[in-house]
């Protein structure tokens, strides 16, 4: 049996999308738990599906409501997924023949499209589309290890599945992460231990992304946070490393290009030209599509306020110690 367990909050608008297409599944032995903390109709509308258990806990975090799902779980399989998703009608049945093909694999995790819905929205687009997306899309199975942890866009937790046994042996998703990197610091510690993690192209949802700026940008601020506390706990790991120093050198970038602007020196001025044609020519190479350039507006506000979340999350960290 596969246990499908879905963390919600206030997703009433969604959570039909994904429940039908669970519905839809052609591998037939799974059960869903929807671990709701929502103050709209999210439980009720979930209620109405007789192969769904709902259970109500406060609103603590997506972690502890994944943590919860674990534990009320029965399936020798563990996948997660979000409210505001659709499944492909073959994810069951890929995640169970890739767990059969490849025995000693402990977790994989997939692809997570944009919904169609939202096609041909800027904002909603750009989460694949970043240099460095939020919601990865791969091409070909890959094994993630220690050495290239950094190098490749670990799955995100809404398109990701696990044996049992990790749970039984007593990882958890760390409740301490709240809106950013909840499922990369449990990768990396796997990966610590030397357990086989992969991702598979074959695995596959939609993501219903927000085609708000405000919403973007709260998920980066959420990021930032979430990375700089990564970072506290997991210095040695090079995600987190370079992250942060790549964080910094953006901020220091921009600020200066930016400053130099206003106060009319155009030396430093020349950076943000310099930087959005080496960005355009990287956005054209990966995308294809003219709407790329304007990108590179969306990341000098997209990596200003993570910035501003990993200065904020220093500072609570530095207030603690």
């Amino acid at each position: 049996m596969i246990s499908v367990v879905v963390p919600t909050r206030n997703s009433e608008s969604t959570i039909r999308m994904l429940l039908e297409s669970l519905k839809q599944q052609e591998y037939r032995d799974f059960e869903v738990i929807v671990v709701d903390s929502s103050e709209d109709k999210t439980p009720e509308i979930a209620s109405e599906y007789p192969f769904v258990k709902v259970v109500r806990v406060p609103p603590r975090g997506a972690n502890l409501a994944r943590n919860i799902g674990v534990k009320l779980s029965k399936g020798d399989i563990i996948a997660f997924t979000d409210g505001d998703c659709r499944v492909s009608h073959d994810w069951l049945k890929n995640i169970a023949e890739f767990f059969e093909k490849h025995r000693n694999t402990i977790a994989v995790g997939g692809s997570v499209y944009t919904a169609r819905e939202l096609k041909g929205s800027i904002v909603a687009e750009y989460y694949n589309e970043a240099l460095w997306p939020m919601m990865p899309i791969y091409s070909s199975e890959v094994k993630i290890t220690r050495e290239n942890f950094h190098k490749v866009r670990v799955p995100n937790s809404n398109n990701l599945a696990f044996r049992r046994k990790v749970f039984d042996e007593g990882f958890l998703f760390d409740e301490e992460f709240r809106g950013g990197y909840e499922e990369t610091e449990l990768l990396w510690r796997l990966c610590l231990q030397n357990y086989d993690i992969r991702v598979s192209p074959s695995i596959k949802v939609e993501h219903y992304h927000t085609k708000s700026l405000r919403k973007l940008l709260k998920r980066a601020y959420n990021y930032g946070r979430g990375h700089y506390l990564f970072y506290s706990k997991y210095r040695n790991c090079p995600l987190a490393l370079y992250g942060t120093l790549s964080a910094a050198i953006l901020y220091t970038y921009f600020a200066v290009a930016l400053a130099a602007l206003i106060v009319g020196c155009w030396y430093f001025a020349a950076l943000l030209p310099v930087a959005y044609i080496v960005l355009s020519i990287l956005y054209l190479k990966k995308t294809k599509k003219l709407r790329s350039l304007v990108y590179f507006l969306i990341d000098i506000v997209f990596y200003t306020t993570m910035a501003a979340g990993i200065f904020v999350e220093l500072l609570k960290r530095l207030k603690l110690s």
